[in-house]
């Protein structure tokens, strides 16, 4: 049996609900090229890099030619800014999800290194505006790693810079390419929400979770 050291956390989904502003300016995007995008649609980006999304909204959603690098890079970068502009203007408590303070707050009164493995470029800011960066022992981002989720190497990145070992730590997520990263990576995984549908715990939200729960992960 290993002794819980260090949990790694998606962030948004997890701690964070910024999908809406995701989905709000993929929408806004959308409507610039004349395209059509419903929620559920949105939903469907949960975990992907804006490149991939982007040519998703092109060919899978709208029946277009996939656009080449460099429209993609600027309509990504366009996507972006309209996000940007709508998470500076956003309530920290309604960016905060419902239990990802008192988790937090009840890891590290258990000494407990709690670390964000998010796939966004943008989390740091994300965490700034939540109000949530004194919670973190690190965070590690899109800018830390070459392969995005389901590839392993943030977990694998968040693990080492928590100094835990790989039996040590515990994934939490709210995507199945998060889970299949966590898998990959051979670490425990709780996924939470309704788009996770297999994981070592599984939980409707993180108001949902104790340490207890994530401790006993690794009594198995």
């Amino acid at each position: 049996m290993s002794e819980l050291k260090a949990v790694l956390f998606d962030l948004d989904g997890v701690l964070v609900d910024s999908h809406y502003l995701h989905y709000q300016s993929w929408k806004m995007l959308a409507d610039d090229l004349g395209f059509s995008l419903t929620k559920e649609q949105g939903d469907d980006f949960r975990g992907m890099a804006r490149e991939v999304c982007l040519n998703r909204l092109f060919t899978v959603f709208n029946g277009k030619p996939a656009p080449d690098p460099a429209v993609n890079k600027e309509l990504t970068d366009r996507k972006n800014r309209y996000y940007l502009d709508l998470l500076h203007n956003c309530d920290p408590d309604k960016l905060r999800l419902p239990g990802a303070v008192d988790l937090l707050t009840a890891l590290e009164a258990a000494g407990i290194r709690s670390v964000v493995a998010s796939g966004s470029k943008n989390a740091k800011d994300v965490i700034r505006c939540a109000k949530l960066e004194d919670f973190f022992y690190a965070v590690v981002d899109r800018m830390d790693i070459t392969k995005t989720k389901p590839a392993p190497d943030i977990f694998l990145k968040a693990q080492e810079v928590s100094g835990a070992a790989p039996d040590e730590v515990v994934g939490i997520e709210d995507a199945e390419l998060g889970i299949e990263a966590l898998r990959a990576a051979g670490f425990k995984c709780v996924g939470v929400g309704s788009c996770v549908r297999e994981a070592d715990l599984l939980r409707p939200s993180v108001a949902d979770l104790t340490v207890a729960d994530l401790k006993k992960l690794l009594e198995a």
